[in-house]
């Protein structure tokens, strides 16, 4: 595993929490720490809320190379070794935190210019967690031992600087750092663990995807075309043609579907425009992305991950915008019904990536219940 210097990786956060720190470490209040995949990433930010997240958080980081962590919790302590961040989270103690980790990773990059660190070195500094602690840990937690990480795709984070407003039209670069959005950070959560489906299921009310799917059963009904308003721009589904047109920042689209909006802030109604100007795209299409983008890792909550479904969409796949591992996860999928939680033993894949892929393809209306 290679590990990249001067970067961080997000674990537990999701839905508007998650969005705002991907906007703060892409924005110039970032001290120096650019966000990398948690497989890869020199450093760690991880969301601790329950002694069910510190379990799996323990178990997963003990595969883990040593490495700075900062835990933001609100009832339950931070282990030892690892900076504790109390919520409220605000930017200024985030960034303070922050210095400190940068710190720690440039002393570490001097000490040891070519990336690794003597065994009697490590554990030596109050930002890491010394291999003794971290195994008391896990055995006063009651985990099993740790199973060896699954070996990351490498990503391309770079992105575009002349960047279209067409939001159907993303880029190779701007298409990794969607993914890493959109699969989420959630590292794989035991279903036998109590409050398991709380961590993985979220509600659709409130987010855009949820209106967009009221205003195209609008449409339809009244064989209108509809607008969503509340929102800088055009969003407007034609319901004799099945698509959809628009005119919406690719940011802005990725920072809607992520957020939940209150009530009376989004709504829709008839369009002025009578026929779609381009840019368009189908239905099904802009949909499957809208739910791979509100998803992060988890299921809407109308979906079961023990519940057999069908996918019906393999033969058209190339058409959406694809998490990793998609080819795969719908030929899977395709040959008889399975669960999410069988399709995820079957391929021997991170959930997140089972779970991203079927809200996508639920949203598009891919999906058969048997």
């Amino acid at each position: 595993m290679t590990v990249v210097a001067y970067s961080i990786g997000l674990l537990g956060f999701s839905g508007r929490e998650l969005g705002m720190l991907e906007v703060f470490f892409d924005s110039s209040n970032n001290p120096g720490l650019r966000l990398e995949s948690p497989e890869r990433a020199a450093a760690l930010l991880v969301n601790l809320t329950t002694e069910a997240d510190l379990q799996q958080f323990l178990e997963w980081y003990a595969s883990r190379p040593d490495c700075p962590v900062i835990a933001v919790v609100s009832e339950i302590s931070a282990p030892r070794g690892v900076l504790e961040l109390k919520r409220p989270l605000e930017v200024t103690g985030l960034k303070s935190m922050l210095a400190r980790v940068l710190d720690d990773l440039h002393k570490r990059a001097v000490r040891f210019p070519s990336g690794g660190a003597p065994e009697e070195a490590k554990g030596k500094t109050a930002l890491k967690m010394e291999p003794v602690d971290l195994k008391a840990l896990i055995a006063e937690a009651g985990v099993s031992a740790p199973k060896p990480a699954p070996k990351p795709q490498p990503l391309n984070t770079v992105r575009d600087a002349s960047k279209s407003r067409l939001i159907m039209r993303w880029s190779e670069a701007e298409r990794d750092t969607l993914m890493r959005r959109a699969c989420g950070s959630l590292p794989d959560l035991d279903p036998e663990l109590p409050g398991w489906s709380k961590r993985i299921l979220f509600s659709l009310e409130g987010r855009f995807l949820d209106q967009v799917n009221k205003m195209v059963q609008l449409a339809q009904e009244q064989q209108v075309p509809m607008q969503v308003s509340g929102i800088p721009g055009a969003f407007i589904y034609f319901p004799d043609r099945d698509l959809f047109s628009y005119d919406l920042d690719p940011d802005l689209l990725v920072q809607m579907a992520s957020s939940r909006f209150g009530f009376g802030e989004l709504d829709c109604h008839p369009a002025e425009l009578k026929s779609p100007v381009d840019p368009i795209a189908k239905r099904d299409q802009l949909l499957w992305m809208l739910g791979l983008l509100t998803s992060a890792g988890r299921l809407p909550d109308h979906l079961d991950p023990a519940e057999r479904y069908r996918f019906n969409g393999v033969s058209d796949l190339q058409r959406f915008m694809l998490p990793p591992q998609a080819e795969n996860i719908a030929k899977a999928w395709a040959v008889e019904s399975r669960s999410a939680l069988e399709i995820v033993r079957l391929l021997k894949l991170p959930q997140r990536y089972v779970f991203s892929f079927m809200a996508a393809a639920d949203a598009a209306g891919l999906f058969e219940r048997r």
